[in-house]
């Protein structure tokens, strides 16, 4: 299913979780160490700051000079058939299109930072650069060289953005949080059911309203065979709609969302306990009521088979612990993480002097700034860390790109 942060998080954390003070722009080239040993050959080929570079392997192509940016308010940044456009002037035109947008990755940075040095914690350049490495490795399956430049290229984010956007503060985080985690024997046993347990082949109607899904339901009633031509013509999900709304993956008990999950299971699978008549035990072509999934969204499915769990699995193995253990763990740990930055939000008093708005400490969110569902951009950092064990089946999003992201990039940060 798809994953959902439970509660309201502040919209702010849509770009705040997105930048870290401490680590310098040019720390961060540092701590990529993109193509170690190229560019140390590069380096010592450069050229001394003020020399001119020449490109072209004989030196016939254009030739670059090192400039000083100009750093004073009043000197020019560019000049137009002689008349000048100051630093100044730059700087106000960035802060009147995406300084609020800035800001709120700076305040967010601030907070993340303070948190870090309360608890005597910090990120290390050798963790940033071993969690891209691995990044690369495990979840791109490309090197490091080759998936940096893919971010680049198809997404326009740079390694220094990569280090400090994205890794950097999911690391922060996933320390500030690991103390909140505690796992159950109940979360074993769920988490178990999930990875080697029985999951339901389905297909899906997606639509926004309770009364327009109560209406399908009446019609797919007297017309189950009509469920497929009714998901291409009427589901909102348009990762599944022309596919007649087969889902890519198929459910596991007790994914996320948990009410969606364990609603599927108890009507395609389970059936009433309590009716022992065999033949009224759910089976293949049954379709579930209207499951609300969120505020605006309620779903129908269809069940199209049902697949065997492992029945080899034996949940007392030492690997197969360690996989389920591993598994609830990232899951437990990217909710802490989303509740530990609202806590740190809620805690923080702000005053931010470009919009007007004062927060004191420990003052609820103002609704203004919050949102409800997943926190998209570089703000939902519990994704930015790749989990290394099996997830739960999950409802793949509608239009997800085809490009393999890695955790921390969600489609919409990817576009930026």
């Amino acid at each position: 299913m798809v994953a959902r942060t439970r509660g309201r998080l502040a919209r702010t954390m849509m770009m705040a979780l997105a930048t870290s003070g401490a680590l310098s722009v040019t720390e961060c080239y540092a701590q990529l160490n993109f193509g170690r040993a190229k560019a140390a050959k590069k380096a010592e080929a450069a050229p001394a700051k003020g020399q001119a570079a020449t490109a072209g392997k004989d030196g016939d192509g254009p030739r670059l000079e090192f400039t000083a940016i100009p750093a004073n308010p009043t000197d020019a940044i560019a000049t137009v058939n002689s008349q000048p456009i100051t630093r100044q002037q730059l700087s106000d035109e960035c802060v009147a299109r995406q300084g609020k947008e800035i800001l709120d990755t700076l305040i967010a940075r601030t907070i993340i930072e303070q948190a870090l040095k309360a608890q005597k914690l910090e990120v290390t350049s050798a963790e940033i650069d071993q969690e891209i490495e691995n990044v690369a490795n495990n979840v791109a399956h490309v090197g490091r060289e080759a998936w940096l430049r893919t971010l680049d290229k198809e997404r326009g984010i740079s390694p220094v953005q990569y280090a400090r956007d994205i890794i950097y503060p999911a690391l922060a985080l996933r320390k500030l949080s690991a103390s909140r985690v505690q796992i159950t024997p109940e979360d074993m046993r769920q988490s178990f059911e999930a990875q080697y347990g029985e999951k339901i082949r389905c297909r899906l109607i997606m639509v926004d309203k309770m009364q327009t899904a109560q209406s399908i339901w009446e019609e797919l009633r007297k017309n189950p065979g009509g469920f497929e031509k009714m998901a291409q013509e009427r589901s909102m999900d348009a990762g599944s709609r022309s596919l007649g709304g087969l889902l890519a993956e198929p459910i596991s008990r007790h994914a996320y969302p948990q009410n969606v999950s364990d609603a599927a299971f108890r009507q395609l699978v389970d059936g009433d306990p309590d009716d022992k008549d065999p033949t009224h035990k759910p089976k293949d072509g049954d379709i579930t009521g209207p499951i609300q999934l969120a505020e605006s969204t309620w779903i129908i499915l269809k069940r199209e088979a049902l697949t065997p769990g492992n029945k080899d699995a034996n949940p007392k193995d030492e690997r197969i612990r360690k996989n389920v253990y591993t598994m609830i763990y990232e899951v437990k740990l990217k909710e802490a993480m989303n509740a530990c930055f609202v806590d740190l939000m809620k805690a923080a008093a702000i005053d931010n002097k470009l919009t007007g708005h004062v927060k004191l400490a420990n003052e609820e969110l103002n609704p203004d700034h919050q949102v409800d569902g997943d926190v998209q951009l570089m703000s939902n950092p519990a994704a930015a860390i790749p989990p290394t064990g099996t997830a739960p089946s999950q409802l793949p999003a509608s239009g997800a790109p085809s490009l393999g992201a890695p955790a921390g990039i969600a489609p919409d940060a990817a576009n930026r």
